[in-house]
């Protein structure tokens, strides 16, 4: 168990990677709390949160196949380099336009929305670059390192971003954001990277193609299925719902920017302890059936915290729900990369992101519309952990390729 770590330690493409990926994960967790707070604090319009986030999203969607397509057919870390760089300027302007006041509703739907169709291109790449980097034998444990580490960001982001709309401006959070993303374009250029360039061409046209070809590949495979049903379900269900819940709960008890921060802390706590257990465990023959039970616990888990209204409380269910979900969705994602080849890794990696996360504008749009009805956001969260729990039977009843997984 020490040599996977160690070559991970010396693999400096890799290094780089990570490093890219930990100072944008915490500009973009200090730029989500503070669009959340400003929708909620400055603008005075807390049911437009969901639809702020689903402006992020849906693009990022929509736009992912493509993504995935292209990740297959240009070099990973240009297409990485770029997205961030074009992210850095949309931050910018964002800081910009907030520090003269001339920011509205409008304006602020036109950057999400920006921002989440940059993402659709980088996170194919990113995901389809890591398994090149590392081989087949340490994709586990460094999908568990470099998402670990951008949960761990997204605890400290929002405390960033906390204390600095507690003693200063709307714009000095976002411009010290902006920085931090600035960054990771510098450890992501292409030329300290160096990967290969793919032998595909680029033709539109051949997207379609592609992307058929990916779906009936995931539809051939019994594991790749079911592993993305696995994540699209922890995603519906549970990180969906939490993300939109926690601006919401804080509203709905007149709290403040920081005590929004301290929910996600806790979230971010969980999920970054459990990529450390990930982490440490070796691929063995009952891991199929721990991605499934664990996927139950995690429902039992985010039901308990759908009834909390103490703070304290909801910080330490939100820790749990992160640390069970985490477990879930990175053993089955290492599931996913380890029985997809190579030349199809950019691709299968875009359809199942489509998958998982594209229910979470469904989570963001359900949970939105039933609160802006007046039923209680608590009522809400129950009803959606209890469909969850009762998907997470059925997959654990028919997903029998996953259970015996290794």
């Amino acid at each position: 168990m020490t040599e996977a770590p160690n070559r991970l330690r010396n693999n400096k493409p890799f290094l780089l990677v990570w490093s890219a990926g930990i100072f944008a994960m915490l500009g973009f967790a200090m730029l989500f709390l503070t669009t959340s707070w400003f929708v909620i604090d400055v603008l005075e319009r807390p049911a437009l949160v969901g639809v702020v986030l689903m402006m992020i999203t849906i693009p990022r969607v929509l736009m992912m196949i493509l993504g995935g397509v292209i990740a297959d057919r240009i070099k990973k870390s240009q297409i990485m380099f770029i997205t961030n760089l074009l992210q850095t300027v949309l931050i910018s302007a964002m800081a910009i336009f907030i520090s003269l006041d001339q920011l509205g509703i409008l304006g602020l739907f036109v950057i999400t929305f920006l921002f989440g169709f940059l993402d659709a291109f980088f996170y194919p790449a990113v995901t389809a670059l890591i398994p090149n980097l590392v081989g087949h034998q340490n994709i586990q444990r460094a999908n568990s390192l470099f998402h670990g580490s951008i949960e761990l960001m997204f605890m400290f982001g929002p405390v960033i971003a906390g204390g600095l709309l507690t003693v200063s401006t709307f714009g000095v959070t976002v411009s010290v954001a902006a920085c931090f993303v600035a960054l990771s374009v510098i450890f992501v250029y292409p030329g300290f990277i160096q990967d290969a360039k793919p032998t595909g061409q680029t033709e539109l046209r051949e997207v379609k193609n592609d992307f058929i070809l990916g779906l009936r590949y995931i539809k051939d495979s019994p594991i790749i299925s079911s592993g993305i049903m696995t994540i699209s379900a922890v995603n519906l269900f549970v990180i969906g719902p939490i993300i939109i819940s926690f601006p919401l709960i804080i509203d709905s008890i007149g709290g403040s920017a920081f005590q929004l921060s301290m929910l996600e802390v806790g979230l971010s706590v969980g999920t970054f302890s459990g990529s450390i257990i990930v982490y440490r465990l070796a691929a063995s023959s009952r891991r199929g059936r721990m991605i499934l039970l664990t996927l139950v616990i995690t429902m039992i888990g985010f039901l308990i915290f759908s009834q909390m209204t103490i703070l304290p409380a909801l910080m330490i269910l939100a820790a749990v729900a992160g640390f069970t979900a985490m477990i879930v969705y990175l053993q089955s994602l290492s599931v996913i990369q380890e029985y997809t080849s190579f030349d199809k890794q950019g691709r299968v990696m875009s359809i199942a992101t489509v998958a998982s996360e594209g229910v979470a504008p469904v989570a963001f749009a359900f949970v939105s519309l039933f609160v802006g009805f007046g039923i209680s956001i608590h009522t809400v969260l129950a009803a959606t952990a209890i469909i969850g729990l009762l998907t997470s039977v059925i997959l654990v009843v028919k997903a029998t390729s996953l259970k015996q997984a290794r």
